[in-house]
């Protein structure tokens, strides 16, 4: 970071917006920390289990917290919005064990958040940025069209077809268990795939626009907070509903509380 970057971040006091990044860098990295350590574990993993839990209840409590003090993101309802799609995908894995994999599957992109809000909070240093973006490649411009594929696939029985891919591309192929992913799942997951593609060209234009003045953008980074005053009673609120909400949602979850399959008609 240079000089002028420390200098601004060390001025700079606990807004309502710097403090929310940090707790998102902590709540994402927890996120996709048991996420790998799920996959690690295996598809049967209870891991699993945990990372729907945690993951539910911190979307929950972050839209909360958001709506309570909306000026400290810059763009509250599209924030807010986002959750409730992603809460959307992951409400299918709570009904049905074997497709909470998919769950840690996708929430490995939270690596990826957090380098962005990284990138930003410390004035975009070298190996921030070579993250950030090795990382949004990879997961999100490779895995999640992948995933979103499979998660089609299951739900429409187009297994076989992606079976008959040649062999560099069957590397890519993810095997999603039965029973059939829900179409609204499916559904909503390709909407957040196509988001990852909108995203990027929007990211490619504000660079070819910003042009190669790094130092001006990485000042900018510093000064992009909102200036409303930090509230801890907002934080203490959003971990409290984030611990009952997950507390209560593993207790619902755990196996003899919920039958494979036992879903509302509706779902």
């Amino acid at each position: 970071m240079s000089v002028l970057g420390k200098a601004a971040q060390e001025r700079r006091p606990l807004t309502a917006g710097l403090l929310h990044d940090w707790v998102n860098v902590a709540a994402l990295t927890a996120i996709f920390a048991l996420s790998a350590a799920a996959l690690e574990s295996g598809e049967e993993s209870s891991l699993h289990t945990i990372v729907i839990a945690v993951t539910a209840a911190y979307l929950v409590s972050d839209a909360l917290w958001i709506a309570l003090q909306p000026d400290m993101v810059k763009t509250p309802v599209s924030v807010i919005l986002h959750h409730l799609v992603t809460l959307i995908v992951i409400v299918e894995p709570m009904f049905y064990e074997s497709h909470r994999v998919n769950a840690s599957r996708a929430l490995l992109v939270e690596i990826n958040t957090v380098l962005l809000t990284l990138r930003r909070l410390l004035g975009r240093p070298a190996w921030c940025e070579l993250g950030f973006y090795l990382t949004w490649a990879v997961i999100r411009l490779i895995w999640f069209p992948a995933l979103g594929t499979a998660l089609l696939a299951s739900t429409f029985g187009w297994t076989s077809p992606l079976a008959a891919l040649p062999p560099p591309l069957t590397a890519l192929v993810v095997e999603v268990r039965p029973p059939a992913i829900r179409s609204y799942a499916s559904l909503s997951f390709a909407a957040v795939v196509m988001l990852q593609f909108y995203w990027t060209c929007a990211m490619g234009r504000g660079m070819c626009k910003s042009g190669a003045n790094k130092e001006s953008r990485k000042e900018r980074s510093l000064e992009s907070e909102p200036s409303a005053p930090a509230n801890l009673r907002y934080l203490a609120l959003s971990l409290l509903s984030t611990g009952l909400i997950a507390g209560s949602l593993l207790y619902w979850m755990l196996p003899g509380t919920l039958s494979e399959g036992q879903v509302h008609s509706d779902l």
